[in-house]
């Protein structure tokens, strides 16, 4: 059945589903539920909800296991506002069992159900408090030719960061990342050292506490990544591999996240992290350092430090629960392929024959309207705070 239907988060932009699952054999275009099934898609990317609802109702009536029915129709709810609905509809999906990338992205617009009838009632995410027993110095390191970042970036983790000790430190002239961090590690007086992109905006008011936690319980630990590294881009293994979320800035106030894999509060056992966001201590760090001859540019330099701390032993986790939204992404052009060519000839040893282009695999979006909507969202993706 069609594969692409919207994303049901209060707009039209579509998310990718899988091909109709064999509840029944295949069947053609001109069979009563697949042509339903296309019109109430196009009514729903029309922004006809109503519409939408009705024919995908009708096609339910002739085919009631039909799991992407059920999506579509929680869609038709949720873009109405209709939670409760929505709430029913995405629940019987989730009982025929699904596959992946529907199951993840019917447990992501629960989730946003949840997350808004918590809006509607005035409640907010929990907040965590910071336990004594995590109180760390903090050294946030970052490379940074903009002066206008720079500034946003220095007066958001001095808010974040003032219930700890903390300093940050900028390198103004790097040559890469990798040697750009290294020389800021040179200069850290502190514990624990995070090593941040400048263009990097987090959105939990209580980063320090969650941070903290995390790196009482883990070596090294970031937003994203993946239990399997597949090629130079850490993306590359897809489902059930990765781990984490990451967003991008969507309007005044809304976010795109993408949602990797949000069902525990932290996730452990990674090969390797993006390094948007990258925590440990200073002695690990220094131990480590950043491969600056083989990565002399702006990438993968992150998947190089964060794999040899997996091979080293350590314990590499996302904390799922630190929300990020990364302003700006560069793309896979012939910068990145020289250095996941550089990557896979470096780590080819351990690792085998890698991928080297980048093919982006299947993995669910929400577009989100708010940070709050955002932080409620997660709360109820990893089940409540304990």
């Amino acid at each position: 059945m069609g594969r692409n239907v919207p994303n049901g988060g209060g707009g039209s932009k579509a998310v990718a589903l899988p091909a109709r699952p064999p509840v029944h054999q295949a069947r053609s275009e001109a069979d009563p539920v697949e042509a339903l099934y296309q019109r109430a898609a196009a009514a729903f990317r029309a922004e006809n909800w109503e519409d939408a609802a009705t024919i995908t109702g009708q096609a339910l009536a002739l085919e009631p296991a039909l799991p992407a029915l059920h999506y579509l129709l929680g869609c038709c709810h949720l873009a109405q506002g209709q939670h409760a609905s929505a709430l029913q509809s995405f629940a019987r999906c989730l009982e025929l069992q699904p596959k992946y990338p529907l199951s993840a992205e019917t447990r992501a617009r629960q989730a946003l159900c949840h997350a808004r009838i918590d809006l509607a009632q005035g409640k907010t995410a929990a907040i965590e408090p910071l336990a004594p027993q995590w109180v760390q110095p903090v050294s946030v390191l970052i490379c940074s030719r903009n002066a206008r970042l720079s500034a946003q970036a220095e007066a958001m983790y001095h808010r974040l960061l003032e219930e700890v000790p903390h300093e940050i430190i900028f390198i103004r002239d790097a040559r890469s990342l990798a040697e750009g961090y290294n020389r800021a590690l040179g200069q850290a007086r502190h514990d624990i050292v995070v090593f941040a992109h400048d263009d990097a905006g987090i959105l939990n008011t209580d980063f320090a506490a969650r941070l903290l936690r995390g790196l009482s319980r883990h070596d090294l630990v970031g937003v994203a990544g993946t239990r399997k590294l597949a090629g130079g881009a850490w993306q590359a293994a897809g489902y059930p591999h990765l781990a984490g979320q990451i967003s991008m800035p969507d309007g005044d106030s809304g976010y795109v996240v993408t949602l990797y894999d949000v069902m525990e509060r932290e996730t452990k056992g990674l090969q390797a992290l993006d390094g948007l966001l990258l925590a440990t201590r200073r002695e690990t760090a220094l131990r480590l350092r950043f491969d600056e001859a083989a990565f002399d540019g702006w990438q993968l330099y992150d998947l190089d430090f964060s794999l040899r701390a997996a091979q080293a032993g350590l314990d590499c986790a996302t904390c799922n629960d630190l929300l990020v939204a990364h302003a700006f992404q560069t793309g896979y052009d012939e910068h990145w392929l020289k250095y996941a060519q550089r990557f896979a000839d470096k780590h080819h040893s351990r690792l085998g024959t890698m991928q080297i282009e980048f093919s982006a695999p299947e993995l669910v979006s929400l577009q989100l309207r708010s940070a709050e909507e955002w932080r409620l969202l997660t709360q109820h993706l990893i089940g409540g705070e304990n």
